[in-house]
């Protein structure tokens, strides 16, 4: 009797085939299409509403706060401004719209500030520090710097070298009250305001820096004790005032 052919217990393995999905040409295009379409309007839109928001701003700084809010309400119109101008939105996905928004954004932010700062607007003030009062005597000449305490942590007139604040300055000194004022524009005017008397014109002096003279005849030396402060405008309008806490004696 014949013997059955024994089966193989390893199957005859199974031809797989790949078969790629149907490229659909012209789906892919309106998709491209209206991603292109949608960027280039994105950016258009951005930029009208930060000039808008620039005008406003630098018209009145009042303005600078509020004119965030435009940002605010683009990102919020972006999908009927698409319906507007024709953007299929239906073959968006989740990665245009943030792409989208982010594109506005950054574009408005970019042209916002950009149009905040020099040479279409100057919003910034006028920075007042660095004071220093020159005393010069017969023979001697010395300074006065209003700067840190580092014991107290505390701003106050210190001697340059040493001295003793009350002696220092006396009626037949000659002094140099002078200050570092700059601005990110040009200065229209500078001007010390010494107290028991009116504001008065600093003089440049270079580098940044401004000094007003009273000379021994001055009869501010008799008072006992100089407050004074400066002010600060700029072309633009913008003023800054500052009055170094403390007094400095006159012995």
């Amino acid at each position: 009797m014949a013997k059955k052919r024994r089966k193989s217990d390893k199957e005859e393995e199974e031809e797989y085939e790949f078969a790629p999905p149907e490229f659909d040409e012209k789906d892919f295009l309106r998709k491209e299409l209206a991603d292109t379409r949608a960027v280039v309007f994105t950016v258009v839109y951005a930029i009208a509403l930060g000039v808008v928001a620039g005008a406003l701003s630098a018209a009145d700084h009042a303005f600078v706060g509020p004119s965030f809010l435009i940002a605010i309400g683009g990102l919020l119109s972006l999908p009927y401004v698409y319906r507007l101008v024709k953007v299929d939105t239906k073959v968006f996905q989740k990665r245009n719209w943030l792409g989208n928004v982010g594109t506005f954004f950054f574009t408005f932010l970019a042209i916002w500030i950009l149009l905040l700062n020099q040479p279409f607007a100057d919003l910034a003030r006028p920075t007042v520090n660095n004071f220093t009062v020159w005393v010069e005597k017969p023979g001697n000449l010395t300074a006065i710097d209003y700067k840190v305490n580092k014991a107290t942590g505390v701003f106050q007139w210190t001697p340059r070298y040493g001295e003793d604040l009350a002696t220092v300055v006396t009626a037949n000194s000659t002094l140099n009250l002078t200050a570092k004022v700059a601005d990110n524009n040009h200065l229209r005017l500078v001007q010390i305001k010494i107290v028991g008397s009116d504001y008065q014109n600093m003089t440049f002096e270079g580098k940044n820096r401004w000094g007003y003279k009273i000379n021994a005849t001055n009869s501010l030396l008799a008072a006992g004790s100089l407050t004074y402060g400066i002010s600060a405008e700029d072309d633009s309008g913008n003023q800054a005032v500052f009055f170094p806490t403390g007094t400095i004696p006159i012995a």
